[in-house]
């Protein structure tokens, strides 16, 4: 796991061939483009950088999502969307016969994607499924719950989509797909073989198959980057998986979440927003124990205070970072107890 960022020496989109980016906080928020992504999407296109969009989502279907992207002026194939739900199905697939019953609690997409698989989507208990696929979708009610349940207990095989408790909704936030995944668990007592969203890496390993068309030719896996705003999702799936990583500061993520952050959670890279993508990324340089500068920036630990050079510089924040990272790793400090700078980024 990270204990300190990385350099580049070329620009990001040269360094890596394949760019893994979430969706919601690193290109739009809801309806609305986040600012810079889709030129600077395209951009990194231009410059031979392939480009997969990764989402937890379960119910939208990826020309959906496409059509929404390209609204924003982006090309955008929909093969290039990566749902949860792609990557449940062909989880699925691997594990059960070809035409095998599966039992789905999900929308469409879901049901799409299985059948594309080869499976068989059966709507009863009754027809013996091997499987279970739970996805989230806000239609969702009691009964498929409890059929799920059952087809549990009777043996089935247990997947999921993703594990998120909640959801941001337009009216605040509500229950995710993990809360009624748990209420199955609560009846059964049975954990799901497999979730196919992010923390956990199967969704990136499963963009490199698909980004190569399931040919023989991957991208190597240090070639590709996971790029997103949460660091509990995008960033600690990264590291599961041993991708590479950069955290972007437009969605979720802040400034003093990423000087605490534990070591799964830390990112490869720290930017702004997606322009630094045409960037090469300059490399923290420790001065001494306490102190660490990186660029024209610095970060120091004087008594129980961190002071930075410029609390708008983003290399300032990448200085702070390595300096707390490395006295928690190796200091056995609780950066917690500390005063933490202000940034204004």
């Amino acid at each position: 796991m990270p204990t300190v960022l990385k350099a580049t020496e070329q620009p990001i989109e040269q360094a890596y061939k394949l760019a893994l980016l979430d969706l919601d906080g690193v290109v739009y928020r809801g309806k609305n483009p986040v600012d810079y992504a889709s030129e600077s999407i395209t951009k990194a296109q231009q410059a031979g950088m392939t480009v997969e969009y990764t989402t937890n989502n379960s119910s939208r279907y990826q020309e959906t999502v496409a059509e929404q992207l390209r609204g924003f002026g982006l090309e955008v194939e929909a093969w290039q969307i990566i749902t949860s739900s792609v990557v449940a199905a062909r989880m699925v697939a691997r594990a059960v016969p070809k035409g095998a019953k599966v039992f789905m609690v999900g929308a469409g997409h879901l049901r799409e994607e299985l059948e594309k698989q080869g499976l068989t989507v059966v709507d009863r208990v009754e027809d013996n499924p091997v499987a279970v696929v739970q996805g989230w979708y806000p239609e969702v009610v009691w009964t498929e719950l409890a059929n799920a349940a059952y087809a549990v207990e009777r043996g089935a095989k247990y997947f999921v989509t993703n594990r998120d408790l909640t959801i941001p909704r337009e009216l605040g936030i509500a229950p995710g797909s993990g809360s009624m995944v748990q209420a199955v668990i609560t009846a059964t007592g049975v954990e799901p073989v497999a979730s196919a969203g992010k923390p956990e890496a199967a969704m990136y390993d499963e963009a490199r198959l698909l980004a190569s068309h399931d040919g023989a030719t991957l991208v190597p896996k240090d070639q590709c980057l996971a790029i997103g705003d949460r660091l509990d999702t995008d960033i600690e799936a990264g590291n599961r998986g041993g991708y590479d990583s950069l955290v972007v500061l437009t969605g979720v993520a802040d400034p003093k979440q990423l000087m605490l952050a534990q070591p799964h959670l830390r990112p490869t890279y720290i930017s702004r927003d997606l322009r630094e993508l045409h960037e090469a990324m300059p490399g923290p340089v420790q001065v001494s124990k306490s102190e660490w500068k990186c660029g024209a920036a610095s970060a120091q630990l004087v008594g129980d205070e961190v002071k930075v050079s410029d609390s708008s510089d983003i290399n300032a924040l990448r200085a702070a970072c390595s300096l707390l990272w490395n006295l928690a790793d190796n200091e056995s400090v609780n950066a917690a107890t500390l005063q933490l700078p202000d940034f204004s980024l």
